[in-house]
């Protein structure tokens, strides 16, 4: 990663990804603890301390240092000065300031890596990150949480692949009720992705489909964008799904690399404009 360059404005209907694969940047800089402890709040550092394992207590350091830090790019509010409320379901959002421009937000996190979506035109924002190397039930998960056509899809994909599909499917649908912030309460059948079923190699668009239910599942299809991503790390790939309702606008993504309070750098080779 090079020297830390500007970091370009958020342009209308521009998503910035910012990703921090944290566990290499504590291991080789174990000063970064201590700097990213100042940054945050008594009651999140209580929060912090509260997790039983330390690499647990690392991944939730490096996502609060990840989001303040982005988001001081975007405003002058410095790092530690950010303070943020709750939605119903748990959705964080910045706490409202008097003059302050929007700035909307999600993060998500998974062992080694952390990634904060920031927008100032998508107030639906949501993404997800999974380990490709993460083992877990796939077959009785897509069953009991997937549309017909996802399960469909799944059993035609060739069996080495299919555990790849699966979780880009399933940070999808992450990424889609974290931008709404209604969590579990939509059902994951509701609504599903049409996925190539071979591993990706770039990033893309990926179409959704959403469907009527009793339970007032109302959005409009042509609203939404979905990006996916694979991004490679020091020691594992990741699937990286961003979902936003763009009210039928394109989704422009720019993607960057990140150890906050070190450096950042974009990377060009990862953005991506969805239609």
């Amino acid at each position: 990663m090079t020297a830390a360059a500007p970091v370009p404005a958020l342009a209308p209907h521009e998503v910035q990804l910012w990703c921090f694969f944290y566990e290499d940047a504590f291991a080789t800089d174990d000063s970064l603890a201590t700097r990213y402890d100042t940054l945050i709040t008594p009651d999140e550092r209580e929060r912090v301390r509260a997790f039983r394992f330390e690499k647990h207590q690392r991944q939730s350091l490096a996502s609060r240092a990840l989001v303040r830090t982005v988001l001081s790019h975007h405003a002058a509010v410095a790092p530690t000065d950010w303070r943020f409320e709750a939605g119903t379901n748990g959705k964080p959002f910045i706490a409202p300031s008097p003059g302050q421009a929007p700035l909307h937000f999600n993060l998500a996190h998974t062992q080694g890596l952390v990634v904060c979506a920031v927008s100032c035109s998508h107030e639906r924002l949501g993404v997800d990150v999974e380990a490709f190397d993460r083992r877990a039930s796939a077959a009785d998960i897509a069953e009991s949480h997937f549309t017909p056509a996802e399960n469909a899809l799944l059993r035609r994909v060739p069996a080495e692949h299919r555990h790849h599909a699966f979780l880009r499917l399933w940070t999808l649908k992450e990424s889609f009720i974290k931008a709404t912030g209604d969590g579990l309460s939509t059902p994951l059948d509701q609504f599903g992705f049409e996925i190539e079923p071979l591993p990706m190699d770039k990033p893309c668009a990926v179409p959704a489909r959403f469907q009527a239910a009793p339970n007032g599942l109302t959005e409009r299809t042509d609203h939404w964008r979905f990006v996916q991503w694979r991004l490679k790390g020091p020691h594992g790939d990741f699937a990286v799904a961003l979902g936003a309702d763009t009210a039928s606008a394109p989704l422009r993504c720019r993607v960057f690399e990140a150890v906050p309070l070190r450096r950042h750098a974009e990377r060009p080779d990862l953005a991506f404009t969805a239609i």
